[in-house]
């Protein structure tokens, strides 16, 4: 016993010595307050065409409820036309057109391409007389461009250096591509407009082997004080899948002050590699749709990004269906309500910039590797078996100096994973005695169990620290585990007894016994109300695997509930901790002072409440305080519930 305490101290000692690191992770999420929000010039524009809305009028609205950057992609003739900045005209569909017309003659017949309306603004004309050479041509008072497609791939492959006869993959890539969807670069007159409105701007950047060194080039000619992140477009990042391209390219961008944005659930090839190469200074965004009919979920869903999960930045969809002003009104709707739910003494509106670098002492690290090693000593004595306990460490000591000595991120998060599972089984056997006393006993078991589980949480966020793990890129494994191993293996402890006595009782004669309970099954009477519980315990126990994770689907109830708890509490505890596990960790405590097999087996649910807190925190991508606060309400709450639960045994008793 006095080994223990002396272990229990240096536990201690040297979980403290970790605390470095962490307070290094907690003054670098609060210390990044500013968030924004996205809107694509596209959508914005689609609105102005209907319902008589302007451009002026819409940018107008929307800075004034709150917008703060608008996105933009690069332009091709084909987004020109989009915007009706020109019209196109096939051949054949210009040929019918002006058949019978004066100057049809003057129409090109022995040249594949198209034809485009002569824009008015010299913007745009400068750029397509440049890039495409057209021929003019006028038909009445139009002036037209045609557009020479096999003159243009020619060109192009020439200034690429490829033989046109040659096999070439980009040579390839540029024949199979119209002239209509060629890369013009980023539109620099509708970025200057929408500037003058007080908006920030970002580029989306596309990976296209034959224009990335031309978009490099542009984006870093765009820089300056209203842009400075730039966001990826489709499923890769630029220079993909070479990766000393993405090292070259994200190398020249961050020189120039640019900063890139990760999607939330969102996977990008390469942009690992990218995220590496720079530190993982990284912005997390969240894409989203603005709902019509759900504008409250809507606004809660992006409160909760910002406030719970370290988003910086809302990527935000304008609803697709309705008339053009009633979507504008709705995201107006949206933005003023945003702005007034995110707390304005945590948060700002603003432009977001990443995450400072997590500065983790040597000295700390090896602190909380040596700690963890002697709490995996410690929790492994419910095994009563000494060489487990020593096989368990030293496991540990070999994932630590794997990592300390080759820097793989693998064994830390196994590292981490092991101390989970350990706090959750270590904490929630606290309890494995049991108390009648109401107040001193069962409060006294409580809090060690709630002690145990403050060390091997602090074990385990000192171990998985850093800037890959606070953006996402690293992340905690085994979340599903943490979820039903613990369960498991109180399972199997609380009925080690029953089942052992039942082996050595039907090892004697197992024929005749198995026989006896085929026949008793086979002829025993079922009940309705059997059916009933069976059907309650499958199905509580299939919500309780699928609730867990991030894809896990609330019902509408619970959705109701989760937000009022939100708005009265600023984050809202766990259903699971406050409900179901700690209440019933107490009634379990003190059930097992009067009737020891049946406290044992109420307390396999009760190890909910224990599970809950760590997974809670292997969410390495809350801020801290959040979790902190949020498992403090669960304890609290669910305390309240046990002892009532306890007054309610004792009076059915």
């Amino acid at each position: 016993m006095k080994q223990k305490y002396w272990l229990w101290l240096i536990i201690i000692i040297l979980t403290l010595l970790s605390i470095p690191g962490v307070l290094a992770r907690w003054n670098v999420e609060t210390g990044n307050d500013t968030y924004n929000t996205i809107i694509p010039f596209k959508e914005i524009n689609d609105l102005t065409k209907e319902d008589d809305l302007s451009l002026e009028e819409t940018l107008t609205r929307l800075h004034d409820a709150g917008l703060t950057t608008v996105s933009f992609t690069p332009d091709s003739l084909a987004k020109w036309s989009s915007l009706d900045i020109i019209s196109k005209y096939e051949k054949r569909e210009l040929e019918d057109i002006v058949r019978f017309h004066e100057d049809a003659d003057n129409l090109v017949e022995d040249k594949d391409g198209f034809y485009i309306t002569r824009p008015s603004e010299d913007y745009y004309d400068d750029k397509i007389v440049s890039e495409f050479h057209p021929i003019t041509i006028n038909i009445g008072t139009e002036e037209l461009y045609f557009i020479d497609e096999e003159q243009y791939i020619e060109d192009e492959l020439k200034s690429l250096g490829i033989n046109k006869e040659g096999n070439n993959e980009n040579g390839e890539e540029l024949s199979d591509e119209s002239a209509f969807n060629y890369y013009l670069g980023y539109n620099q007159l509708l970025i200057e407009e929408v500037s003058n409105y007080g908006f920030e701007y970002v580029l989306r950047v596309e990976n296209t082997e034959l224009n990335n060194n031309e978009t490099i080039n542009n984006i870093i000619d765009l820089k300056n004080d209203d842009t400075s992140s730039l966001l990826f477009s489709g499923g890769e990042v630029i220079g993909y899948p070479e990766k000393a391209d993405i090292q070259t390219y994200a190398n020249r961008l961050n020189e120039a002050g640019f900063d890139f944005y990760s999607i939330e659930f969102t996977y990008q090839d390469g942009l690992a590699t990218l995220a590496s190469e720079l530190d993982y200074d990284v912005i997390r965004l969240h894409s989203m749709t603005i709902e019509s009919d759900a504008i409250a979920e809507s606004v809660q869903r992006a409160v909760r990004a910002v406030k719970e999960r370290n988003i910086r930045s809302l990527f935000l969809h304008i609803p697709g269906i309705g008339e053009a002003s009633d979507r504008l009104e709705t995201t107006e709707i949206f933005l003023n309500r945003l702005n007034s739910h995110i707390p304005p003494t945590n948060y700002h509106s603003g432009e977001p910039e990443p995450f400072q670098d997590i500065e983790i002492p040597i000295w700390s690290m090896i602190s909380v590797l040596l700690a963890g090693i002697a709490f995996t000593y410690l929790s492994l004595e419910v095994m009563k078996k000494t060489w487990i306990r020593i096989t368990g460490s030293i496991v540990m000591a070999l994932l630590a100096g794997m990592y300390l000595g080759t820097g793989l991120l693998a064994s830390l998060q196994a590292f981490g994973l092991a101390i989970a599972l350990l706090t959750a089984i270590y904490a929630t056997l606290a309890a494995k005695d049991g108390t009648t006393t109401m107040k001193g006993g069962i409060m006294l078991v409580y809090l060690q169990a709630i002690a145990i589980s403050v060390i091997g949480i602090t074990i385990m966020i000192g171990v998985l620290n850093g800037d890959s793990f606070i953006t996402g890129f690293a992340q905690f494994r085994g979340v599903i585990l943490v979820y039903v191993v613990p369960m498991v293996f109180l399972a199997l402890w609380a009925l080690w007894q029953p089942l052992n006595r039942f082996y050595h009782h039907m090892r004697s004669n197992f024929a005749a016994e198995m026989k006896k309970v085929v026949h008793v099954i086979s002829n025993a009477q079922v009940k309705y109300w059997h059916l009933i519980v069976l059907s309650i315990v499958g199905i509580g126990f299939y919500y309780y695997i699928t609730r867990t994770g991030n894809e896990g689907v609330a019902a509408d109830v619970e959705i109701i509930v989760r937000q009022r708890l939100e708005e009265w509490l600023y984050v809202r505890p766990r259903t699971k901790e406050f409900l179901i596990g700690f209440p019933l960790f107490i009634l379990a405590t003190y059930v097992i002072g009067k009737h020891p097999r049946f406290g044992k087996y109420l307390l396999i649910p009760g190890s909910i409440g224990f599970l809950s807190i760590v997974n809670t925190f292997s969410h390495l991508h809350i801020p801290i305080y959040i979790s902190i606060i949020r498992t403090g309400y669960s304890l609290v709450i669910g305390l309240i519930i046990g002892l009532i639960l306890i007054y309610i045994f004792k009076w059915g008793k």
